[in-house]
Order: structure tokens, then C-alpha cells, then sequence
């Protein structure tokens, strides 16, 4: 088996006395869709900030490709990392075609820029959205345009809190189905948190459920079958 692009041991965090995470052996494979499931606090959150250098102060360890995360360069480990988060700012100045141009050009200012670009926007429908202020999008919008500029700026590893924050069905289904294709075709890590995991039974390649920061159940899903 190939290494892991993570591998976590005896990982514990604490707040005030308060154990809020503690997970003592786990891996996180390449090219797979890694789903990180549980009710309200239960650790999901928390997990992805220590995965993003978001919080460095922890016990145990995280090797990212064999390196201990703690000693990797953020701004190294941002070139390889794609993060859609909960909360957000939007940027006030600038259009829905320069916030996706940016993204991509951050990981590939290269000839293929424009490839990128073009595949992205057809993807999920949004060229008539491209001339927009990102100020004047609705929050359903932005997280849309969002999602679009971290997965189209073809990152190693994506990262997604709350997967199904602001989408319809349809948007949903649609996401699950390019998201499938990242992972599958162009070798993308997903790691992505719901409370809503049935929503994603097409795309899931590990279903990890997480209660009161352990992880309580695992569960593997072969590819056969899935929608394509």
C-alpha cells in the first residue's frame, strides 16, 4: 500500500481541562474522498483547523507526506492545500472571474491557466455570474463561486467544511458528481465535514463519524456502482 498523505498519531487537543479531540491512529489515503461526519461539536471543524495549520498547538502528531505537519512552511503546504471554510469574508472589490483567476493562478500560473479556467466555469455553470461583484452575491452564490475557484485551481488535497452549507439538492448532486471525478480521474484528496452524509453516498470513499472529538465508526465504500 501506498503511503498515506496523512497519517495521525495519539492527535489530542484540549481547551481549558476539556479533552475536544483525541483520535489515536488514523490514515488518510490519496485520490480518495475522505467524509467527516457528526452532529454539532463534535470535533469536525476542529479536525480540519489542525489539517490546515489553522491551530498548531496540539498533542501527537501529523505527518503530511512523511513530514511532521508542524515543520512544513504554510505557505509550501498552501500550494498543495485548497480550503473552503464555514465562515468567510467576501472580497469586496473584486469580480467572480478575478476571485477564480486568482485561486488558479496561485497553484498554476502556467499555460494551462486558461484550460482551467474554461473547464471550471462550464462545470458548474457559471458564466453568466463571471462580470458579478463577489460583495453582491447572495450567500447560496458565493459559496457556488467559492467552491468553483478551490476546486478549480486543481489543488492536491481539498478541503471542504460543511460540504452541504447553502446547496439545494440539485447543487448538491451536481457537486457530487464533479467532485467524483476530481477524485477519481485527476487523483484529488477530499476531506470534506457534513451532518448529512446520505446526501453523498455516490461520492464517499471513507465515511468517518466523529462524536465528542473519537471517531466512532469507519466505514469504507467500494466504487462500484457509483454514479460517474
Amino acid at each position: 500500500m501506498k503511503n498515506p498523505i496523512y497519517d495521525i498519531k495519539n492527535l489530542s487537543y484540549q481547551k481549558k481541562s476539556n479533552t475536544l479531540l483525541n483520535i489515536k491512529n488514523f490514515e488518510i489515503h490519496r485520490g480518495a474522498c475522505y467524509m467527516i461526519s457528526g452532529n454539532m461539536c463534535s470535533g469536525k471543524t476542529l479536525f480540519l483547523n489542525l489539517l490546515t495549520k489553522k491551530i498548531n498547538k496540539y498533542k501527537g502528531t501529523i505527518f503530511y507526506d512523511n513530514k511532521n505537519l508542524l515543520s512544513i512552511n504554510k505557505r509550501k503546504y498552501d500550494t498543495d492545500v485548497s480550503i473552503v471554510e464555514q465562515t468567510y469574508k467576501k472580497p469586496y472589490f473584486k469580480s467572480v472571474k478575478n476571485y477564480i483567476s486568482n485561486e488558479i493562478y496561485k497553484k498554476h500560473n502556467d499555460s494551462t491557466f486558461d484550460k482551467k479556467f474554461n473547464n471550471i466555469v462550464t462545470s458548474m455553470d457559471i458564466k453568466y455570474l463571471l462580470d458579478e461583484k463577489i460583495r453582491n452575491l447572495s450567500p447560496s452564490q458565493f459559496r457556488w463561486i467559492d467552491l468553483a475557484a478551490k476546486i478549480g485551481s486543481y489543488p492536491k488535497l481539498l478541503i471542504i467544511d460543511e460540504i452541504e452549507l447553502h446547496l439545494s439538492k440539485k447543487n448538491i448532486d451536481s457537486l457530487s458528481k464533479i467532485l467524483y471525478r476530481k477524485c477519481n480521474y485527476d487523483g484529488v484528496t477530499l476531506i470534506a465535514t457534513t451532518q448529512n452524509s446520505d446526501f453523498f453516498n455516490n461520492l464517499i470513499s471513507v465515511n468517518v463519524t466523529l462524536n465528542q472529538g473519537r471517531i466512532t465508526k469507519l466505514r469504507s465504500f467500494s466504487n462500484k456502482g457509483k454514479k460517474k
